[in-house]
């Protein structure tokens, strides 16, 4: 009797764990710094569209990293090592040329198992989004806020010596007199590289744009138009690797992103 209760126990549970592996995917890979150099301890975890955690994974001393995750689509992944990031409530108690900011993929989709390898330095590739003019050339326009951390450890240095009191603006619409806050490079000293699908492609236009934060303040922006990839895939998406470097400091970074391929009725 006790013979036929563990094979029917066997019998229920193992239908569950094909189930339970069928609904999740494995990412894998390594976080290292543009010399090569593994990043441990850098926290990586994939978030819903508010920004809540659904996942979290560590990397080890070679940088390394392998996570399970729910089959689906996540607003964002990000990456960084807690200790270097100076955006905490406590900030980092590293030396300034120390200290980084993150990595973020955006819109991910996890389908299946996928090596996802990671660098990321001074340089944040925030907001990235990419998408197509119906009726215009056949190519993509990304945007992107590239925001350089050498230039935002200026900028607070900068705050402390000439202090503002902006307690009496009000909001409303965009003012003329706007203040300028460029944590990105100027349009001549910004390099940018793009994959798509890891085929590097053209890039055809680069427009500095401004980003308003609020109607007193903005942000420069960019607006990069590339060509399409020579190769296809498969898969039901493409994936975009943007990496920017601001050529008057040496910051860098790169970032993803995933954009499901269009559905046309016939």
């Amino acid at each position: 009797m006790k013979a036929i209760l563990l094979f029917l126990l066997a019998f229920l549970v193992l239908p569950l764990q094909a189930q339970t592996a069928a609904d999740s995917v494995t990412i894998s890979g390594r976080v290292t710094d543009y010399e090569g150099h593994p990043i441990d301890s850098c926290s990586l975890f994939w978030q819903t569209p508010s920004f809540d955690d659904v996942v979290q994974g560590m990397t080890n001393a070679d940088g390394r990293y392998t996570v399970r995750l729910p089959r689906g689509k996540y607003q964002s992944m990000g990456a960084l090592r807690m200790d270097t990031y100076p955006h905490t409530p406590k900030g980092s108690t590293l030396p300034a040329a120390d200290q980084r900011l993150e990595f973020w993929a955006w819109d991910f989709i996890a389908d299946r198992d996928t090596t996802l390898d990671i660098r990321y330095h001074r340089m944040e590739v925030y907001g990235l989004r990419v998408f197509r003019i119906p009726g215009a050339m056949p190519c993509y326009q990304i945007f992107v806020r590239p925001m350089s951390l050498t230039r935002f450890q200026q900028m607070e240095a900068d705050k402390a010596q000439h202090a503002q009191d902006v307690s009496n603006i009000e909001q409303g619409a965009a003012r003329d007199d706007a203040r300028a806050v460029r944590l990105a490079p100027t349009l001549d000293r910004l390099k940018a590289t793009v994959w798509i699908n890891g085929e590097e492609v053209p890039i055809l236009m680069k427009q500095e744009i401004k980003e308003y934060f609020s109607a007193d303040e903005w942000g420069n922006a960019y607006l990069l138009t590339v060509d399409r990839p020579k190769q296809d895939t498969a898969l039901p998406y493409h994936v975009f690797k943007v990496e920017l470097e601001d050529l008057d400091n040496g910051d860098r970074g790169e970032g993803i992103y995933y954009m499901e391929k269009e559905q046309y009725v016939n």
